[in-house]
């Protein structure tokens, strides 16, 4: 499709004749030590001998009503294990005590099982993993491990990897940048379902009326994916050239996909030849957005060759790339570009002839016929079931692609 404004050519592409293309113890007595009362000042006398009323074993002494053992002794009302000793009310074990209700494990204190403390009732609102309002991986809303209200890990309102909005592997939607799309590199093309655009050959200067056409025709539809071949000398030239860039900017305001050509020979240029031009582009055409092979081999042991190509122009921020063979390719080249022109040739080519690529998804292919001399909406209704990206153009040779067809529009809307 090497076509220029002033000078026309003639190639050949395998059998077909084609204007430009390629392919996450108390002793328990009441008085004295067994006694009643004991002698009166005795051993075990009434007040002063042993186990007397008042001595050991007394009703005041070792387990009398307030010694050991008594009523408020060791384990009385108020001693050790009494009413408010330990284990009494107030003591260890009592009501108060420990494990009683204010104690540890209590229903107020600060102890194990208490309903403030860890795991108490509410401690629901404490800062634990996997807390309901927390933010982060995969929590609610809470903010640390396990509350009820923290924010760690596993916050259903966190941030997360492989959100639903993100980008995904594979996926053309005519934006550049994702990775397996049709702007970066990833084996098997592109995944969208139908066709949502069409590729222009558009060899005429900036400055010639088709530009403003094109233009015109992309901001009124919009929901159209429009790319834009420009080809300033069979390739980026020798220098750039300020025509192309004001021009390349006003079809970009237009949401149009600027890519440029480079003629690869058919496999017979070197990789060398074409790294240098692709580097050119991207010198001279800051913003361009991809690159255009055109003359592309349809052989199978081309398609590593091609596939450098691709690669090396993504490498250098030119996300999108087309090769043109014109007609049928070995399935061998299904991915090594983002999209093929399949073909291009002298009228309409059958549905049934691009139904053959139903396996795969449209976006992987285009086709740009020429010497069509009337819009059909049905053909393209039809053929975009296979093909992703569909230009007609009534032109004809010896250079069909320097002009925009008269029907561009309604083309547009058949795509939409």
């Amino acid at each position: 499709m090497r076509y220029r404004v002033v000078v026309p050519a003639v190639l050949f592409c395998g059998l077909s004749f084609v204007w430009s293309c390629a392919q996450p113890v108390s002793v328990s007595g009441s008085d004295g030590t067994g006694g009643s009362a004991g002698q009166s000042s005795g051993t075990g006398g009434s007040t002063k001998g042993s186990g007397g009323s008042s001595a050991t074993g007394g009703s005041p002494a070792t387990g009398g009503a307030t010694a050991t053992g008594g009523a408020t002794a060791t384990g009385g009302a108020t001693a050790t294990g009494g009413a408010t000793a330990t284990g009494g009310a107030t003591a260890t074990g009592g009501t108060t005590g420990r494990g009683g209700a204010s104690a540890t494990g209590g229903t107020t204190a600060t102890g194990q099982g208490g309903s403030p403390a860890t795991g108490g009732t509410s401690g629901n609102v404490g800062t634990s993993t996997g807390g309901r309002t927390g933010r982060g991986t995969g929590g609610t809303a809470g903010t640390s491990t396990g509350g009820s209200a923290g924010s760690t890990t596993g916050g259903s309102t966190g941030t997360s990897t492989g959100g639903s909005a993100g980008t995904g592997a594979g996926g053309r939607v005519t934006s550049t940048g994702g990775a397996g799309g049709s702007s970066s590199t990833g084996s098997g093309g592109s995944t969208s379902s139908t066709a949502s655009g069409t590729i222009v050959p558009l060899y005429t200067d900036p400055s010639d009326s088709s530009w403003n056409a094109i233009i015109t025709a992309a901001v009124a539809h919009p929901t159209v994916h429009v790319v834009a071949i420009v080809n300033p000398s069979d390739g980026p030239g020798s220098s750039k050239n300020s025509g192309y860039t004001s021009g390349i900017a006003a079809l970009q305001v237009a949401h149009i996909e600027v890519i440029g050509y480079i003629a690869t020979g058919y496999g017979s240029n070197s990789i060398a030849s074409m790294e240098s031009q692709i580097d050119q582009w991207k010198s001279f055409y800051p913003t361009l957005q991809g690159i255009f092979f055109d003359e592309q081999s349809n052989s199978t042991g081309d398609v590593a060759h091609y596939q450098t190509l691709s690669q090396y122009a993504k490498s250098k921020g030119l996300s999108y790339t087309v090769g043109n063979p014109g007609t049928d390719v070995p399935t061998a080249y299904i991915g090594a570009m983002d999209t093929m022109l399949v073909y291009e040739s002298d009228g309409l080519p059958s549905v049934s002839s691009l139904a053959q690529w139903s396996s795969y998804a449209p976006g992987n292919f285009g086709i740009i016929p020429y010497n069509v001399s009337a819009m059909n909406a049905t053909f393209v209704k039809q053929a975009r079931q296979y093909v992703g990206y569909v230009y007609l153009q009534n032109d004809n040779v010896p250079n069909p692609w320097d002009s925009l067809p008269s029907y561009f529009s309604d083309l547009l809307t058949a795509l939409e």
